[in-house]
């Protein structure tokens, strides 16, 4: 376990509901599915190995394409098939950056996607993680021993 500050907060907020803090002001609202102005946790994944990605490839991409290049991520999770209740879990994430390459002449067009993947395989340590299978630890803690 590290021993630097938190600087990630999450306060129960109603039921079934969250919102997680960080140190710069960041918030987002985390619940089940359904839960109005809210991302599920499972969400909250497919978005962390998602813009990891993006975040790794950004410089590549606007070297070439300019800095204020527009792209999209498409997200897609696969999850196990007939898992019960508490084998639920996902076996495959991805996602499509999508940008407009066409001013690009092919050979440039894919040596850029080239070096963009590879700057994600570099860089993206959400992704490692998954991939690795991180173990995770959860427990319930008295208030009075924190």
């Amino acid at each position: 376990m590290s021993e630097e500050p938190r600087t990630l907060a999450v306060d129960r907020s109603g039921a079934w509901t969250y919102v997680a803090r960080n140190d710069r002001g960041g918030e987002v609202r985390i619940g089940v599915a359904g839960a109005a102005d809210s991302f599920t946790p499972g969400e909250l994944l497919q978005l962390a190995v998602a813009t990891c990605g993006a975040l790794s490839a950004d410089h590549v991409l606007a070297s070439r394409l300019g800095e204020d290049f527009e792209a999209t991520l498409l997200l897609d999770a696969l999850t196990a098939p007939n898992a019960g209740p508490h084998e639920s879990r996902y076996t495959h994430l991805s996602t499509q950056l999508v940008t407009d390459l066409s001013a690009l002449p092919p050979d440039r067009r894919d040596a850029l996607i080239a070096r963009a993947e590879k700057a994600i395989d570099r860089l993206c340590a959400v992704a490692r993680t998954v991939e690795r299978s991180a173990t995770a630890e959860a427990r319930v803690v008295d208030q009075g021993s924190v």
